[in-house]
């Protein structure tokens, strides 16, 4: 896993992010105003939230809501999550969003603190 702490990113964030240059952590984000589900890479997180670039045809405004409600599930090795969030922001030139966390269960939430727990411990 290769990831940054690059300051250009903590300076306006409540929690400080983990960012990966190739992500292994895959996520399926389902929008509440719809019944589609988008496929995505989780490409940095910290304990309220994670940047997505979604795998979609279409552009990312066109199946996301800015301020919409999602549900989301991550797979993958380091974490796994299970939760809702509300998108925060949209990129439509490189397909990203930022999603917030608004609800984990306790497993995904001691599944995300272990992990970046053993990253500080680096």
């Amino acid at each position: 896993m290769v990831y940054s702490d690059d300051k250009q990113f903590l300076d306006r964030r409540e929690n400080p992010r983990i960012n990966w240059i190739n992500s292994d952590v895959q996520v399926v984000i389902i929008p509440s105003n719809t019944d589609y589900e988008v496929l995505g890479w989780v490409l940095d997180i910290s304990p309220g939230g994670f940047k997505v670039r979604t795998e979609v045809s279409q552009k990312v405004e066109q199946i996301l809501l800015e301020r919409g409600e999602i549900d989301f599930e991550t797979s993958g090795d380091f974490f796994e999550l299970k939760g809702r969030g509300r998108v925060i922001w949209m990129s439509t030139n490189s397909n990203t969003a930022g999603i917030k966390f608004d609800r984990l269960n306790e497993e995904s939430r001691k599944s995300l603190y272990g992990f970046l727990g053993r990253l500080a411990a680096d």
